[in-house]
């Protein structure tokens, strides 16, 4: 840490700083040993100390405190961890929880909206229904990451299918170039529970690599596969092509006296 500040403070930009400055010191030390001995410790903190104080950039760090609470909390306990502890350790401090704080901020900003097509291709969004319509399509999308603990909180916020009739679902999922286990689970899941009552599950938007991993891993045990629409040049063509085969497949098993 000592040595990158010092870099920084006589202006190194490369790698090769750290190695020019590592050949001066050999150089210096072979020549000036009995010299260099005579330096009091106080002396070497005091350049250190200097070096790390040129270091800081009050700017960005008014900047990181500003961003919200998880910058906040990162930035501080990694200050405080290197003013107790070695630095290694506290730099592995500061990465946990880093991680820690990014994946419960994934989890909570996440949220499912539904869309209903509105005509001339536009569709309007509204919030999600906790439980599902019988013999309806519902349309729904998500904003927010989808992989790791994101999964189990979109899993939480589906319309709960318990209680209807044939309802089908189309998750769209346009712009997502990779999934996880956890989303290939959830997917699981919630298309078995809509088979439990005669419902289907529907994906458009999805990426030509998603639908061939999503197509590999349909293990489901549902009396249909989960539908895929692989996202076309045109936006929101899948989901309209999803949304009437998810109408189509309502239909047919809508009883002849039902007046849902």
């Amino acid at each position: 840490m000592g040595q990158t500040s010092l870099n920084q403070t006589v202006g190194g930009r490369t790698r090769w700083a750290a190695i020019c400055s590592g050949l001066w010191m050999i150089a210096i030390l072979a020549a000036f040993s009995q010299v260099i001995g005579l330096v009091a410790m106080p002396t070497l903190a005091a350049v250190l100390i200097y070096a790390a104080a040129k270091s800081l950039r009050p700017r960005e760090l008014v900047s990181i405190l500003r961003t919200g609470p998880t910058s906040e909390i990162a930035v501080v306990t990694t200050f405080c961890a290197t003013l107790f502890l070695p630095i290694a350790a506290a730099v592995g401090i500061g990465v946990s929880l880093s991680l820690l704080l990014q994946l419960n901020q994934e989890a909570s900003d996440l949220k499912v909206v539904q869309l209903t097509l509105i005509g001339d291709g536009r569709w309007s969004e509204h919030p999600a229904p906790a439980r599902l319509p019988s013999y309806r399509a519902t349309v729904l999308d998500v904003y927010g990451s989808l992989l790791y603990a994101g999964s189990r909180t979109l899993q939480a916020e589906l319309p709960d299918p318990a209680g209807a009739e044939v309802p089908t679902v189309v998750l769209r999922m346009r712009g997502r170039t990779a999934v996880g286990a956890t989303f290939v689970k959830v997917v699981e899941d919630y298309a078995t529970a809509l088979d439990a009552v005669g419902g289907r599950l529907y994906l458009s938007g999805v990426d030509h690599a998603v639908a061939k991993l999503l197509r590999r891993t349909d293990r489901t045990g549902a009396s249909e596969p989960v539908g895929v629409f692989e996202a076309t040049e045109v936006v929101g063509e899948s989901t309209t092509q999803a949304l009437r085969e998810a109408e189509s497949w309502a239909v047919r098993r809508r009883p002849p006296n039902s007046d849902q």
